[in-house]
C-alpha cells in the first residue's frame, strides 16, 4: 500500500457568523427580569471601582439618614478604628483603586445586609463542579441552567444557544442530559416525558420500575386524558396492577423545581417594568426604570485619567473599567427601547383585551410582531420572557399575549385563552354530581362555533389544573 498517495493538502474558504462581546451582553441584559437585571447591576457595583455609587430613584438616602451616618462615623473616629475624612489613599496604590471616598463602605453594607433563599439556579451550578461534565462545556452548561422555568423545565431556544455558544445541537442535548441527572433529577428536561424518565431510576429495585418506564414511554398522554382502557389493553395488565403502577408514577415530580422557586416565600409579587396607559392617541407603552439603579463614573477616577503623577498601568485599567460601565449602560438602554417598542406593537395587535380582558385576545404570533418592529423572532422571545406589564385588567405576563387560536364558523378567531376561559365558565356550572365530559364539553363548544376537539379540551383542562369529570363528581 502507497500511504504517500493518500495524504493530500487541500484550501477551502468558509463563513462563520459570530457575535461581539457587545452583542452577546445585549441579548443577556435583555433577557433578564427586572429583578434579574437588578442583581446584575448591583453586582457590577461591587466589582467595579470606577462606579460612583448606585442609588436607584426610589431608595435615595434621606437627609436624616445621612446625618446619623457622619455622626456614627465621627464617634467612630474618636475611637481610634477608622481613619476619618482627612484620609486620602495615594494615586496609583491599591487602597486608590479600591476605595472611593465611604462608597465602599456603603457598598460593602448594602451586600452585607442582603439575605435569601437559594434558588433552582443557583443550587444547580454549585453541583456542575462535581457534575460529569467537562471543563470546556460548564459555561454551556450554566447557559443551559439559565433556561429553565420555575419548575425547571428547559424552555430556551436550542437554535439560539447553538448561535451564541458555538456547540452543535447533539453538544447541547448531551449537556441537557447532564444537567437533568443533578439534583432534583429531572431538571433541565423539555417535556414532561423526559422529566419523569431522568428520574425513573428512583424506583430501583420497585417491582413495577419497567412497567412505570413502559407507561411514561407509551401512555402518558393516555393516562392525563383518563383513556384507561386504552391503556390497560396496551400494556396488558389488570387494574390492580394497574393502580399500583401508577401509585409509583405518582412518587416521581414533574416540576422538580418549583421547590426552590417557593422556597421562604409564601406570596409571589409581580413587579412589572410596563405599563399601558390611555393617551387620547390610544393605548401607550411606557417602560418604567424607576426601580433601576442610576450608574454614575466617579470623576475621582475621570481625574485620575489626566493626572501625569499616575503610572501607565493604573490608567490603562481605569479605562477598562469605564469602559465596562459604558457597555453597561448602553445595553441596558437598547434593552428598554426594545421592550418599549415590542410592548407598544403589542398592544396595538390586541386592542380587544382592554375591552374583554383575555377573552379578547386574537391569535397572535411573535413572527407577527418580529416583523412590524424589524427584529428576528427571537428577540420578541427574549423580551417577553419573564416581564410584566400593568394593565387596567390587572398585572399580565407580556407573554401571554401571544396565543394561538381556532376560527369559528363565521370567520373570526378566537385566541386560545379565550377558549380556555370558556372551557372554564362551562364547567363551573355543570352539575356537580354528573359533571360533564370532555366529549360534552367539545359538544358545547361547537355549539358556540368553535370546533375544539376533545383531545384538545383534556389538554387545556389540564393546564387549568381541572381534574377530569370522575374526580370532579360530588357523591351524596
Amino acid at each position: 500500500m502507497n500511504l504517500g498517495n493518500s495524504l493530500q493538502q487541500s484550501q477551502s474558504m468558509t463563513q462563520t457568523q459570530t457575535l461581539a462581546a457587545q452583542q452577546l451582553q445585549g441579548l443577556k441584559i435583555l433577557s433578564l427580569s427586572l429583578p434579574q437585571l437588578r442583581e446584575s447591576l448591583y453586582e457590577e457595583m461591587s466589582k467595579n471601582p470606577c462606579v460612583e455609587d448606585i442609588e436607584s430613584t426610589l431608595e435615595k438616602t434621606t437627609i436624616s439618614e445621612k446625618e446619623r451616618e457622619t455622626e456614627r462615623n465621627e464617634e467612630r473616629s474618636e475611637e481610634g478604628d477608622y481613619p476619618g475624612e482627612d484620609f486620602e489613599p495615594e494615586y496609583g496604590t491599591a487602597s486608590a483603586i479600591t476605595r472611593d471616598e465611604d462608597a465602599e463602605e456603603r457598598r460593602q453594607r448594602f451586600f452585607d445586609s442582603q439575605t435569601k433563599e437559594e434558588t433552582l439556579e443557583e443550587h444547580l451550578t454549585a453541583q456542575l463542579a462535581t457534575a460529569d461534565i467537562p471543563d470546556k462545556l460548564l459555561p454551556l452548561a450554566e447557559i443551559l441552567i439559565g433556561e429553565l422555568d420555575d419548575n425547571g423545565l428547559f424552555v430556551g431556544s436550542i437554535p439560539d444557544i447553538m448561535m451564541v455558544s458555538g456547540e452543535s445541537e447533539k453538544t447541547i442535548v448531551s449537556v441537557l442530559k447532564k444537567i437533568q441527572q443533578l439534583d432534583p433529577p429531572g431538571c433541565g428536561a423539555r417535556t414532561a416525558k423526559e422529566c419523569l424518565l431522568a428520574q425513573i431510576d428512583k424506583l430501583d429495585g420497585s417491582p413495577f420500575q419497567d412497567d412505570v418506564r413502559e407507561l411514561i414511554e407509551k401512555h402518558l398522554e393516555d393516562v392525563a386524558a383518563g383513556r384507561l382502557v386504552k391503556v390497560l389493553h396496551g400494556m396488558g395488565m389488570s387494574m390492580e396492577r394497574y393502580h399500583d403502577v401508577l401509585k409509583e408514577l405518582l412518587t416521581l415530580e414533574p416540576h422538580p423545581g418549583r421547590a426552590y422557586t417557593r422556597a421562604g416565600k409564601s406570596v409571589t409579587y409581580m413587579n412589572p417594568e410596563v405599563h399601558f396607559r390611555k393617551t387620547p392617541k390610544g393605548w401607550k407603552a411606557m417602560v418604567d426604570d424607576r426601580s433601576l439603579p442610576d450608574i454614575r463614573i466617579s470623576p475621582k477616577y475621570e481625574k485620575m485619567l489626566s493626572d501625569p503623577n499616575v503610572t501607565k498601568e493604573v490608567k490603562d485599567y481605569i479605562r477598562q473599567r469605564i469602559a465596562s460601565i459604558n457597555s453597561l449602560v448602553d445595553a441596558v438602554e437598547a434593552r428598554q427601547e426594545t421592550i418599549e417598542n415590542i410592548a407598544q406593537a403589542i398592544i396595538d395587535a390586541q386592542p380587544g383585551f382592554f375591552e374583554k380582558g383575555l377573552k379578547g385576545l386574537k391569535p397572535l404570533t411573535m413572527q407577527e410582531i418580529a416583523e412590524k418592529v424589524g427584529v428576528h423572532h427571537t428577540t420578541v422571545s427574549r423580551t417577553v420572557n419573564d416581564k410584566f406589564a400593568s394593565t387596567p385588567k390587572g398585572t399580565v405576563e407580556l407573554r401571554k399575549f401571544f396565543t394561538q387560536g381556532f376560527v369559528t364558523e363565521t370567520g373570526e378567531q378566537v385566541a386560545k385563552d379565550a377558549v380556555e376561559e370558556r372551557i372554564k365558565e362551562i364547567i363551573s356550572g355543570e352539575d356537580k354530581k354528573n359533571p360533564l365530559s370532555d366529549d360534552k364539553i367539545s359538544q358545547l363548544l361547537k355549539g358556540d362555533g368553535l370546533t375544539v376537539a376533545r383531545r384538545t379540551v383534556a389538554k387545556y383542562r389540564l393546564r387549568l389544573d381541572i381534574p377530569g369529570a370522575t374526580e370532579r363528581r360530588v357523591k351524596d
